[in-house]
């Protein structure tokens, strides 16, 4: 009852003040896990910036190997010239950048060619015009002389790899309002991260309208510890670039030179309630009428309330218990997930499965189907095949998985485990989009082998490693620990290349490091035959009970025979499944 009643009051919050200030949309989310043909399409190159294609990222400025397309040692790259470079890269549409907060996630690649300079930056820009002149070298490609100490209707967060005369050093962050001088500046080196060291780092930056804090973090994008928080400083962006404008990166070069990448990129907003709107100060009878103003605007307010109240008693209870439920609990659990993957818009993806043909479908599942989509507007390449799972949001356990999918796989990075591209909650319906798996689950390959090649045991001993690694990511080196709950060979999917990609989170749990939660309380949950035998009068699951569940698979895989099974293992004229080829080296 107390969420309920918290998400009554944000909701009738947001319809007084937030959507009433803005009836065009009130957020904006867009999301590039890597860059392809098909989404580069939504971005602006200007000047020397490009997007190699199949490579998966954006140039700001041009690598010297890709573009002599031979590979170089350094030496012979240093004579190479690319002087005095400039590229920039857009978000295509304008977005309201007052009154906002917003977050965005993005990861950078820098890397000398013998010698470096000068850096790239994100940026906040009022147009998408041509470059400055002489606003290459330390410039950024966002400043020269004549601007600087001005008003530009610019913002920059720069990532400074050269040592100016007014710079602290070269390796530092800055925040630019007024000309390539900084207004305020901090060390990357005291967080123990090199801009220049050739490694992706992974940079986040927080922007709250109601407090006007910028807050700028950082970190190793291999690297699964916190971000470091790098800067914090107070910026007021209604008094530094126009209502709309552009983002995007920036980079430049001089004499020297160095690669600038952006290697994937997250922006989302939400548009704030106009803080203007304030009540008038109370004035005495014998003022000028304020008293009048006051009681009008506090009666239309108290109308407002009422009226708003009725509509939300009527709506939850009467008419949309079950959905508005449902609806209630995403809304609570989305509002705190950080770096949130992709919303598509489920005309594109039944588009991309054909209306969710029943010849695209891949799979039942106990909570969902699951399609095959393709997300490149008719193309047949593989990159853009995607597996969409439909879930039905009446379902208030198909609505928990769903939810908890989000929660756990949406934030993880690991190459073993499936990953969860973006999710779609419309027209009653609920459907996340993951990486698309071409040979199916290991279920298949082991019980299911119609048309089929047995795994040989180079294969199915590679499957293995790479299911503990991704146990071994969840359980010890991501920054909280998951229990997943289920595993077992339907939930491990096989890439092309038949490498284990654990999927299925539905029923995956949060718990601490410190082992200060070190089990999940909670009904009983997983597959009969891999639970750990403990869990059936505790009901309680740890990640020694995941443990437990790939020793099964370890034992499925090993002898190619069920945990349970009601047949004899030689009812198909081989021993357990493994066949001949089995025997046969890879």
């Amino acid at each position: 009852m107390k969420r309920r009643v918290c998400a009554l009051i944000s909701l009738l919050q947001f319809l007084i003040c937030g959507y009433a200030q803005q009836p065009n949309g009130n957020s904006t989310n867009f999301s590039f896990a890597y860059f392809s043909q098909n989404n580069s399409q939504q971005l602006i190159y200007m000047g020397n910036a490009s997007f190699p294609a199949e490579r998966g990222y954006i140039d700001l400025t041009p690598d010297p190997y890709a573009t002599l397309n031979v590979s170089l040692p350094n030496e012979t790259a240093s004579n190479v010239v690319f002087p005095n470079c400039i590229g920039r890269v857009l978000y295509r549409q304008q977005l309201t950048m007052w009154p906002v907060s917003f977050t965005t996630v993005f990861t950078i690649f820098v890397k000398p060619v013998v010698f470096n300079g000068d850096g790239l930056a994100f940026i906040i820009v009022p147009n998408n015009k041509i470059f400055l002149a002489g606003s290459d070298r330390a410039m950024l490609g966002l400043f020269d002389s004549s601007t600087n100490g001005s008003t530009t209707g610019q913002l920059a967060i720069e990532f400074d790899t050269y040592k100016n005369r007014f710079d602290p050093d070269g390796n530092h962050v800055g925040i630019d309002i007024q000309g390539i001088i900084s207004n305020v500046t901090a060390g990357m080196g005291e967080h123990g991260i090199d801009i220049k060291a050739g490694r992706a780092i992974q940079v986040r930056v927080d922007y709250d309208g109601w407090a006007k804090s910028l807050q700028i973090y950082a970190r190793y994008a291999n690297n699964t510890s916190a971000y470091a928080s790098i800067l914090n400083h107070t910026v007021e962006l209604e008094n530094t670039v126009p209502k709309s404008a552009y983002v995007g990166f920036s980079a430049s070069t001089g004499s020297s030179y160095e690669i600038h990448r952006i290697l994937d990129w997250n922006f989302s907003s939400v548009i704030l309630p106009n803080s203007s709107l304030k009540l008038l100060p109370v004035k005495t009878p014998g003022g000028s009428g304020g008293g009048v103003e006051i009681g009008v605007l506090a009666g239309s307010i108290t109308v407002g309330l009422v009226l708003v109240g009725l509509l939300l008693i009527w709506w939850f209870v009467v008419k949309k218990k079950k959905a508005a439920s449902n609806l209630g609990y995403f809304s609570r659990e989305l509002a705190v997930i950080q770096n949130a993957p992709h919303r598509y818009p489920y005309r594109q993806l039944a588009a991309a499965t054909n209306n969710f043909s029943e010849a695209e479908l891949l799979g039942t599942g106990g909570f969902g189907s699951v399609y095959r989509g393709n997300l490149s507007g008719g193309g047949n390449e593989l990159a853009a095949l995607v597996a969409v799972k439909k879930i039905s949001a009446g379902s208030k356990q198909g609505a928990k998985e769903f939810i908890s999918e989000i929660t756990t796989i949406g934030r993880l990075r690991h190459r073993n485990l499936v990953q969860l591209h973006g999710w779609c909650h419309e027209r009653d319906e609920l459907l996340l989009v993951y990486d698309y798996m071409p040979n199916g689950s290991l279920n298949r390959f082991l019980f299911n082998r119609t048309g089929v090649t047995p795994l040989n045991w180079p294969r199915r001993h590679r499957i293995l490693c790479g299911l503990a690694s991704a146990l071994l990511y969840l359980h010890e080196e991501w920054e909280k620990r998951i229990v997943h709950r289920d595993v077992k060979p339907s939930n491990v999917m096989l890439d092309v290349e038949f490498n284990a990609r654990l999927g299925d989170f539905g029923l995956a749990r949060f718990i601490e490091h410190d082992d200060s939660t070190p089990d999940v309380t909670t009904r009983l949950a997983g597959t009969p035959g891999y639970m750990a035998p403990e869990c059936s009068y505790t009901g309680k699951a740890t990640a020694e009970s995941d443990v437990f569940s790939f020793g099964i698979v370890l034992l499925e895989v090993a002898t190619g025979r069920r945990v349970l099974e009601r047949k004899s293992p030689l009812a198909e004229g081989n021993f357990g499944g493994l066949g001949l080829g089995a025997l046969q080296p890879e």
